[in-house]
């Protein structure tokens, strides 16, 4: 498992190395942080493949959430939209921003649209052949939760990896691929709007600007499924946030030599040769795009 897990595309859903509770103290989260961050880690079976270890959804509202984040019920998407969804596209796109929002909701500690949401997930999800994740055991163990904040974010968290293993499992690359844009726009859309004016020592848009790297893995591993005409279209819209991000962002170079990281399970790492920071500029210009994208997906 733990081998097809780091085979498969792992920037987006890997919860079991640096899982993150919404309990855990401060100290806790940062050295968890500080040993997955800005790692490469390269895996060899019949083809070399790099993977990222990055945070989650629920992890990235975590980390906010630490950092000064609140709670905006009105930023996630409304349920008197699912009826709007009605193609594939736009039921695996929005199934990926129910998914974030549940992740929102559950992390700030507001459970009451949380059953609601995720019956909503259970139909869209069968909708997509993602039927036995959603099965009467999950169901219960929400209901029984319902107060447990904490539980749900566990619960969320495993729904979401749940949702990724079945797809990957069953050959369901396109809706993968959308999902996980889906959840992706609707996560950067949270934190950006979390944020009302830019400030240089604000760490949530030191955060927002961690996604770039988190985009061009999302678009490296969707590009598979480009012959998809729904992907190939995603991936159109997704791209001009990249362009954005490229061509906006300050680098600031701290490893010229680009020397090795510390081996992980034993198998190599390449330590960052810097990192990319958000000025003013494209703080706004990612902020207006993630509205624009976020929009086109949930108002279909």
């Amino acid at each position: 498992m733990k081998q097809r897990f780091l085979k498969g595309i792992t920037f987006f859903f890997i919860s079991s190395a640096i899982f993150v509770s919404c309990d855990n103290s401060k100290s806790d989260l940062d050295l968890d942080l500080e040993e997955s961050k800005d790692t490469t880690v390269i895996t060899t079976d019949d083809t070399p493949q790099i993977s990222y270890a990055v945070p989650t959804p629920n992890e990235l509202f975590e980390i906010v959430k630490l950092l000064g984040g609140e709670l905006n019920i009105e930023l996630v998407n409304s349920l008197d939209n699912k009826n709007k969804y009605v193609d594939l596209k736009s039921k695996a796109l929005n199934f990926g921003v129910y998914s974030a929002d549940i992740g929102y909701m559950s992390c700030f500690e507001n459970g009451i649209a949380f059953l609601k949401y995720t019956k909503v997930l259970e139909n869209l999800g069968n909708e997509l052949g993602i039927s036995d994740v959603f099965d009467k055991t999950l169901m219960d163990r929400i209901e029984s939760n319902e107060e447990n904040f904490d539980s749900l974010f566990h619960i969320s968290n495993e729904t979401y990896y749940d949702s990724y293993l079945y797809l990957e499992e069953n050959k369901k690359g396109q809706e993968l691929s959308l999902i996980i844009i889906g959840g992706y726009v609707e996560s950067v859309f949270i934190i950006s709007n979390l944020v009302e004016e830019y400030s240089n020592t604000n760490p949530i848009i030191e955060k927002i600007g961690d996604q770039h790297l988190v985009l061009d893995n999302i678009i490296d591993f969707c590009s598979q499924y480009a012959d998809e005409s729904a992907v190939a279209e995603a991936l159109s819209d997704i791209m001009k946030l990249q362009s954005i991000f490229e061509d906006n962002m300050d680098f600031v170079e701290s490893n010229p030599e680009g020397e090795n990281g510390p081996e992980i399970d034993g198998v190599a790492t390449f330590a960052s040769k810097g990192s990319f920071t958000m000025n003013e500029n494209t703080f706004n210009l990612v902020k207006e795009e993630v509205i624009n994208l976020r929009n086109k997906i949930t108002q279909k």
